[in-house]
């Protein structure tokens, strides 16, 4: 799916965050340990992340700079927790990247969400943005909370 941001691309965002959504759904009905199944994830996001950072070169030029340095600070947490492999880590190393696209990538393609890229709106917005992620994130990588505690993943 992240290549078909090139051709189709409010689909292509739409479909890979759907499915990083519910993917853990499927790969802790006992299809994967939940430490294959935290590799897999951050690999697979690490895909659509460079798809997003080669697009944002081509057709979201005036961003471009912002957002690869939040992806190289994802995918310097990202190569720790590999190392690591402590998904606490990457409370440190908060994936803004994804956020902050979404920003200028839905306000750059949706006519009417271009006020949120337009004047001083863009720094409101990502700040709202960054600290929604925060919060998610100090959530799922800190508290280690789910919404679905009972799942079926494989044994290590």
């Amino acid at each position: 799916m992240p290549l078909l941001i090139f051709y189709y691309p409010i689909f292509s965002a739409l479909v890979v965050t759907f499915l990083d959504i519910i993917d853990a759904d499927f790969a802790s009905n006992r299809v994967l340990s939940l430490k294959e199944y935290e590799r897999y994830d951050k690999i697979l996001d690490l895909w659509w992340y460079t798809m997003a950072i080669v697009y944002s070169v081509f057709y979201l030029k005036p961003y471009f700079v912002f957002l690869l340095f939040l992806y190289l600070y994802r995918l310097a947490g990202d190569i720790i927790f590999f190392i690591k492999n402590d998904r606490r880590l990457l409370f440190f190393f908060q994936n803004f990247f994804e956020n902050a696209f979404f920003v200028v990538f839905f306000g750059s393609l949706v006519n009417g969400l271009r006020f949120i890229i337009s004047g001083s709106n863009l720094y409101l917005t990502l700040i709202i943005a960054f600290m929604l992620k925060i919060f998610q994130e100090w959530l799922v990588h800190w508290k280690q909370f789910t919404f679905k505690k009972n799942r079926l993943w494989l044994k290590d």
